[in-house]
C-alpha cells in the first residue's frame, strides 16, 4: 500500500510506502523489491523526488530490509517508529 498526498502538513505522510507485507513463504524472492520500486516509479510518476516509510525497531522488524533497498533513517516520530527515506 502507497500513499500520495502532497499536501499533508507532516512530510513524513506525503508520499511513500504506508504498508508493505509479504507472506513468509515468498521472502527472499524479490517480492518486497519488486513493490518499493512500483512505488518510487509511480512517486516519480507523480513528480516526487523521495519516499518514505516508517517501521517499528526490533530484531524481527524490516529495517535492514528497507536499508538494503537504498532508504536511509531520517529520524522517528513520537510514536516510535523509525523514518526511512528514499531519494529518487
Amino acid at each position: 500500500m502507497a500513499n500520495w498526498d502532497p499536501d499533508e502538513p507532516i512530510p513524513e505522510f506525503r508520499g511513500g510506502i504506508w504498508r508493505l507485507n509479504v507472506a513468509k513463504s515468498a521472502r527472499g524472492r524479490g517480492v518486497g523489491r519488486f513493490a518499493v520500486a512500483g512505488v518510487a516509479e509511480e512517486a516519480r510518476r507523480r513528480g516526487y523526488d523521495r519516499i518514505t516509510v516508517l517501521w517499528v525497531p526490533g530484531p524481527d522488524g524490516p529495517e535492514q530490509f528497507y536499508l538494503r533497498c537504498g532508504f536511509r533513517k531520517t529520524g522517528d516520530l513520537l510514536f516510535g517508529e523509525v523514518v526511512g527515506e528514499l531519494r529518487l
